[in-house]
């Protein structure tokens, strides 16, 4: 019995309000397997688990939520401000994100899927650049990302400019990524952009 091949990695990421996420629900609408790391990083502290305990037994009861969870805002600015702890919370979340991926990628494998592709925000910070076979970034104008989190998250500009300041450059994405989608128009012409991008990078 042949084994089931391993699916090509694309790796999907863009500064916030950039419209990482618009590209990665136009490509998983089209029928194609996309992995949001950043939806299994939320479910490491947003479900009771070993990941969560030893994320309060690191940082403290303080950080535990009136419902039992991890007070994720809480930690939020405790990371944003300490990079020892930032460092901290990484390690103690990307192992389990890691499991996570590799189940869904096996899935992938045994479904005959040949592409996967992984929504990752911190793919470039984390220098996880050689782990795919391509890295597509979303780029957008600053003053549009910021205006677009603080329209549709609630936040207040410090707040976009405080993650803006820990993440990469967009010079830093141009220089390291293989493919660029420019979200500067609406959302017709990003998801044409994100398809054709898909296309070239599917032919390559």
């Amino acid at each position: 019995m042949t084994s089931p091949s391993t699916p090509v990695r694309l790796g999907l990421t863009g500064g916030i309000g950039s419209g990482k996420s618009t590209v990665a629900a136009i490509w998983r609408a089209a029928g194609h397997r996309v992995i949001d790391l950043d939806a299994h990083s939320r479910a490491v502290l947003d479900v009771p688990g070993d990941g969560l305990e030893e994320a309060i037994a690191r940082f403290g009861e303080r950080f535990r939520a009136p419902g039992g969870t991890a007070d994720r805002a809480a930690l939020a600015r405790l990371v944003f401000s300490d990079p020892r702890a930032r460092a901290d919370l990484e390690r103690i979340v990307l192992a389990r994100v890691e499991q996570a991926v590799a189940a869904e990628e096996q899935e992938a494998a045994a479904a005959g899927e040949r592409l996967v592709i992984h929504d990752s925000p911190l793919l470039l910070e984390q220098h996880r650049d050689g782990d795919y076979r391509a890295v597509v970034a979303v780029l957008a104008r600053r003053e549009d990302r910021i205006a677009r989190v603080m329209r549709d998250r609630g936040k207040d500009r410090a707040y976009v400019e405080s993650i803006m300041a820990v993440q990469v450059t967009d010079l830093e994405r141009i220089r390291r990524a293989d493919h660029l989608v420019l979200n500067t128009a609406g959302r017709d012409v990003l998801a044409e952009r994100a398809r054709r991008a898909l296309v070239a990078l599917s032919a390559d």
